[in-house]
């Protein structure tokens, strides 16, 4: 454009700047009318002082300290000084970050060791490393699976895994929760002569349920597919030595890609996948979320590290988890709730309505008792929940005292009482039972 009539554009746009203000707003609402129910609901909330998220005030409550059931922190394990202190010495070492890529040299000697006591932890050949747990499903699923290929999902995998699966171009089926038999129809129709990836999780992060791992897997690699779990919420969890859900039905050997996050038991942030080296080497040297997006901050691995190291020398820390979970599920069902055949540490109570589970969210955190709401688009609508997550640094008097709170404001709500959902329990395994193993499929 001449400098004449760029001239004039300006003094145009001064003289009608009113005009013009007034015609973004219009061109911004306009780009925002798929949001307006979302957003209506947004303002309605806060108007209400009813808002649940995003909170930043888990540190106190009303009277006495407060119950937190929003961490993912199983083993308790983000407080311990020797993971603070293996963050802090990595920061003096290597600084905040690398400020590069995995491939371009932003790893350093601690995300080498992390990614080698990873896979020999989850006895596979190699490990390589991601930003986030989210980064690592997508970056696997679309660096693996191609245009022509098929991808079986469970029906109630996580987003990040419906993500990956979108971005990878293949064809994307999904097969009824934990159903081997849907899957098995699906495969015997559309398997034959296609590269196929199963993915399924270790404990599903909505519902605390465990994935059915033997029977997928035989129906999978009876069909020459290979099979991906997400071990998310069961890596430090399930298993003899927290290992996960592949190790709680011996099947460490079985399974082909195992991703995880150290965004939980691990007490740090990142993602990871196990399995064989050249799969290993193929999503390291091809997935976009690794290649393009900076390495792991050093001080999130070595906190990882730290955790990792703790998780298999004191198992004293899951055994409390467990009794944790075992408390806190008796002691809701005891006062009537519907948790949805959990049978793990994450720990869902059926609302049935979304505002409901708005208002519950709202009035628990007004009372210390700090819990995550689910409603659409995380889950159906009819499906709204709360979802608690249990560590073992729980003490189990404030989980008691937590169920109270969680009765006496759920009562008025008309949320205290078993709800019939018409679903068969997801999981044949409640936590109490040992493991699965070869002899008993047998």
């Amino acid at each position: 454009m001449k400098s004449s009539a760029l001239r004039r554009v300006k003094r145009e746009h001064a003289k009608n700047g009113r005009a013009h203000k007034d015609s973004r707003r219009h061109a911004r609402t306009e780009f925002l009318a798929p949001f307006a129910p979302l957003l209506e609901q947004i303002e309605v909330s806060r108007h209400a002082d009813l808002y649940p998220f995003f909170s930043t005030d888990r540190d106190s409550a009303p009277n006495g300290r407060p119950v937190v059931l929003v961490a993912n922190d199983y083993l308790g394990l983000s407080a311990d000084l020797r993971v603070r202190d293996a963050a802090r010495e990595a920061i003096a070492r290597f600084g905040t970050s690398r400020c590069a890529s995995p491939l371009a040299g932003g790893q350093t000697t601690l995300h080498q060791t992390l990614a080698t006591r990873l896979a020999e932890f989850l006895h596979q050949e190699a490990a390589a490393l991601f930003a986030s747990g989210y980064q690592a499903n997508v970056g696997v699923i679309s660096a693996l699976v191609r245009n022509d290929d098929l991808i079986l999902t469970d029906l109630f995998n996580h987003a990040s895994i419906v993500d990956g699966a979108r971005l990878s171009g293949a064809q994307v089926r999904h097969f009824q929760h934990n159903s081997a038999s849907h899957l098995e129809r699906i495969l015997s129709q559309e398997a034959r002569g296609r590269r196929v990836l199963v993915i399924v999780e270790g404990v599903y992060s909505a519902d605390g349920d465990i994935g059915d791992l033997p029977d997928i897997c035989a129906v999978a690699h009876a069909h020459g597919a290979l099979v991906m779990v997400d071990e998310a919420h069961s890596f430090g969890v399930l298993g003899d030595r927290g290992a996960g859900a592949a190790e709680h039905f011996e099947l460490l050997d079985d399974v082909d890609l195992i991703v995880g996050t150290m965004s939980k038991s691990l007490a740090s942030v990142g993602g990871f996948v196990a399995a064989d080296q050249n799969l290993v080497d193929a999503i390291a040297h091809s997935a976009r979320a690794l290649i393009f997006s900076a390495a792991l901050p050093p001080a999130a691995a070595a906190a990882a590290l730290a955790a990792l190291e703790i998780l298999q020398h004191e198992p004293e820390r899951r055994q409390r988890l467990w009794h944790n979970a075992r408390t806190f599920l008796a002691g809701l069902a005891a006062a009537g709730f519907d948790t949805m055949h959990s049978v793990t540490p994450v720990i869902p109570i059926l609302v049935g309505d979304p505002v409901r589970t708005i208002e519950l969210t709202a009035r628990l955190r007004a009372r210390g008792v700090h819990i995550c709401p689910a409603i659409p688009p995380m889950v159906p609508a009819h499906l709204s929940r709360v979802r608690a997550h249990v560590t073992a640094a729980h003490e189990p008097a404030d989980l008691e005292a937590a169920v109270e709170t969680i009765a006496a404001v759920g009562s008025p709500l008309c949320i205290a009482r078993v709800q019939r959902t018409g679903r068969a329990p997801r999981s044949r395994l409640p936590a109490t039972a040992p493991r699965r193993t070869a002899a008993m499929r047998a």
